[in-house]
């Protein structure tokens, strides 16, 4: 409300003091009707337009090959941002390098305090080391924090179940499309004090996505 009082106010004084009161008031009509009349002719022209619009893909998606075997000790979930970006109406929904590598540890004891990663490192197959590593500021260290997800139950109760979770981030880590091997080691401190130490060594292959569909689709899938 206040910025539609602001700008009659601006109006008026555009219109001068030497005109009456009628002749403001019917001049501010007609400049507020051709306004709202130009706004209706662009939101008529998006909707006329969107449907014809289309959105191109070119992502990178990144998987473990093969199964990690069973780790006799806890160990981080590692996953694979690659920074997708998409554009509003129509455009290119796009990986962006550099990518950055994320760890999750999910904890229903509720004893893990925290993780602290000592090696982190990304060897492609040339066996050449990413040098986005090196700007990382090892060791790391990361706190828990209390998470919660909600499940729906027969009767439409909803149960919310707590854990722990320790999550971690190594950003731009991985600059290049190409299959890489990951080495992570640290440990995890529990809360009375209990070191459990870690590695995960896991080889990782890529996948592209490059297609077109119409921007109505896009939306749909949403």
């Amino acid at each position: 409300m206040i910025p539609i009082l602001l700008l009659i106010h601006s109006l008026l004084r555009k219109l001068g003091s030497g005109t009456n009161l009628l002749t403001k008031l019917a001049t501010l009509r007609r400049t507020m009707k051709t306004r709202t009349c130009a706004f209706s002719s662009i939101l008529l022209a998006a909707a006329l337009l969107l449907p014809s619009c289309s959105v191109k893909y070119d992502m990178v998606k990144f998987k473990a090959v093969g199964i990690m075997p069973a780790a006799p000790t806890p160990v981080p979930e590692i996953e694979i941002d690659t920074n997708v970006t998409a554009g509003m109406m129509g455009g290119a929904v796009k990986s962006n390098r550099p990518y950055n590598i994320q760890t999750n540890y999910l904890d229903d004891t509720f004893t893990f305090a925290s993780a602290e990663f000592t090696t982190v490192t990304v060897t492609y197959a040339d066996g050449t080391i990413d040098p986005g590593v090196a700007a990382l500021k090892l060791p790391m260290r990361f706190q828990y924090r209390v998470y919660e997800s909600p499940n729906s139950m027969a009767g439409g109760v909803v149960v919310v179940t707590k854990s722990r979770i320790i999550q971690a981030e190594f950003p731009g880590t991985i600059s290049r499309d190409e299959p890489f091997t990951i080495l992570i080691e640290g440990k995890f401190t529990k809360d009375d004090g209990t070191i459990i130490p870690f590695k995960i060594r896991e080889k990782y292959d890529l996948s592209r996505e490059n297609r077109t569909e119409s921007w109505v689709d896009f939306v749909s899938a949403c």
